[in-house]
Order: structure tokens, then C-alpha cells, then sequence
């Protein structure tokens, strides 16, 4: 499965298994923030379509390693509202060797909450899931058997680093203005979730941003030097925990937010930005907690595929 995304570009081979399982075989990535270029100047640059075209080509060694049976190939926010989407998707079309899909906003936010009720408990009742990735963010409301809402908002923190040209560390005019930015886009998606009264009390979110957050919420508990990359999955953040670490993060510049336990060096660029977002989320939905999805949308298309099948 191809993740062609604003943040990183990710190549996964699973074995698929009884009942939704899903062992992994081969995970590779590749960092280029493409949500930067987008939310800086709306298209991607010459540069950076070169990079993306090279991290294609390194990444699809693997895949010919793996011999994989069925091969999906997505794209997100960036190629989906970059100028030059076309022009690069077809480049990259060329080096995948497969169609690229790429996908809207709504069909990104129910693959992603596939992934999430497939990786984390749900219960029987409506659940709210939520992915932050590096150029939107998707939001669904459902069970296993019925999908009510699926929504998108374009406030991933790669694109807001690039458009509001936020500093390091954040100032007060910066952290006042992605909350602004993030509480307009998402104004739908609250409009959207009140109609389920309740359901935003155990929100299940996923994407590296959360994923973060959660290293270094348990990193803190345990008083050890690192958390490592270790799995955080259905960890539960408090909402006043992630203000708490919003708010920290937003005072530290980048030297000082490596020193932290926990924290993965290529999360620590964006991770401030992808704070004050969450942070906002959770005030403007009225979150309790949230739950953390190591599963999203790489593994809800893999097993959407097989479905389909």
C-alpha cells in the first residue's frame, strides 16, 4: 500500500490474516513535507517534485522485494489540493507503476476510520474518529455497521507552518492565530458532530501527531530518559493533558523539545504546530479524552481493498 501524504510518503506490506488482522512485512518512509509548499504558496515546487519522485523510486525497491499480491496507491491533502496536483501525480504514477487515487476529503476520513474501529475497542454505540495528518484533518462518525458522518478540514501542521509562516518557537500572535484557523475550518465538522450528542467524550484519533503526544505523555509517567518508538496504541490522552503538553511545547524552540523524553527528532518540527491543533479540536468538539489509533488509514484502505476483493 502506497500513502503518498503531505507529511511523509509510506510504503506498507501486510499479511493479511483471519478476522482483520494485519502483520506487517515491510514498512518504509520517506519525510518530505509537501504540506509545507501547499499551505506556502499552493502548489509544490520543482524541488520538491523532484525529492518525491526520488523517495518514490527508493521506496518501490521494497515493493518488489515483497511481491505483494494487491497494490493500493493513495494520495492526500497535499496532491489533492496542490495546483500542480495532476503534473506530479502523473510523475508519480510512472515510478509507482500503479494508478494513483487521490482521494477527497470524505473517502480519506472513512478509510481512516476503518483503520481506527479495526485498531482500537469502539464499543457498540456511535464512536467519534478523528485523524490529524500533516495537511488535513478527517473526522467520522459511526459503528461497524453504519458511517453517519465523514468530514475533512484542511488544518494538517505541515500546511499551517507554511501558511501562516508560524515561528520557532511559537509566539503568542502564532498560537492565537492557529487556534482562529483551526476553530473556522472545523466549524462544519463540530456542526456536524453535535448532532450526536455525547459521542466526543472518547474520541479516537490517529496520525503522528498523536502518536507523539502520546510517547511523550508516557515517557513522563515513567520518568525514563526515552519512550522510544514504542506502540502507544489505545493509550488515552485527557483533553486537559494535551492543552498541558500544547502549551509546553509552544514555549520550547526546537533544541529544547529534542532534550524531552520521548520525543522522535522528525516529529519535533511540526510537533508544536500539531498541538495547538489537537488542543483546539478537543476545546471545540468539548473531547473528554482521546484515544489513540496506531491503526488509520494505510491499514483501513489495505483492508477496504481485501473487502472489495
Amino acid at each position: 500500500m502506497w500513502d503518498l501524504g503531505s507529511s511523509s510518503f509510506h510504503l506498507l506490506v501486510c499479511e493479511a490474516g483471519p478476522g482483520d488482522s494485519l502483520t506487517p512485512v515491510l514498512h518504509r518512509r520517506a519525510l518530505l513535507n509537501l504540506g509545507l509548499s501547499v499551505g506556502e504558496r499552493g502548489n509544490i515546487p520543482r524541488d520538491r517534485i523532484a525529492a518525491s519522485v526520488a523517495a518514490a523510486k527508493r521506496l518501490r525497491a521494497g515493493l518488489t522485494e515483497a511481491r505483494a499480491e494487491i497494490v493500493v496507491a493513495l494520495a492526500t491533502a497535499a496532491l489533492r489540493d496542490a495546483a500542480n496536483s495532476s503534473d506530479v501525480v502523473e510523475r508519480l504514477e510512472r515510478v509507482v507503476g500503479t494508478k494513483v487515487l487521490v482521494l477527497g476529503g470524505e473517502e480519506e476520513a472513512r478509510l481512516c476510520f476503518i483503520g481506527q474501529c479495526a485498531g482500537v475497542w469502539t464499543g457498540p454505540g456511535p464512536t467519534l474518529g478523528m485523524d490529524l495528518g500533516g495537511g488535513s484533518l478527517e473526522a467520522a462518525v459511526g459503528d461497524a455497521a453504519h458511517l453517519g458522518v465523514a468530514m475533512s478540514a484542511a488544518i494538517g501542521p505541515a500546511r499551517l507552518r507554511g501558511e501562516l509562516g508560524t515561528g520557532d518557537p511559537l509566539s503568542v500572535a502564532d498560537q492565537v492565530a492557529l487556534r482562529a484557523r483551526t476553530a473556522e475550518a472545523m466549524a462544519p465538522i463540530a456542526a456536524a458532530v453535535s448532532d450526536h450528542p455525547g459521542v466526543a467524550d472518547r474520541t479516537v484519533v490517529s496520525g503522528g501527531t498523536v502518536r507523539a503526544l502520546a510517547r511523550l505523555a508516557t515517557a513522563r509517567a515513567r520518568r525514563r530518559p526515552s519512550a522510544g518508538p514504542g506502540e502507544v496504541n489505545q493509550v488515552e490522552l485527557p483533553a486537559s493533558q494535551v492543552l498541558e503538553l500544547a502549551d509546553q511545547l509552544a514555549r520550547l524552540d526546537l533544541r529544547a523539545r529534542l532534550a524531552l523524553p520521548g520525543m522522535q527528532p522528525r516529529r519535533a518540527p511540526l510537533l508544536p504546530v500539531g498541538a495547538a491543533v489537537l488542543a483546539t479540536v478537543a476545546s471545540e468538539l468539548g473531547v473528554g479524552r482521546f484515544v489513540v489509533s496506531e491503526w488509520g488509514l494505510r491499514e483501513g484502505a489495505i483492508l477496504d481493498a481485501l473487502h472489495h476483493r
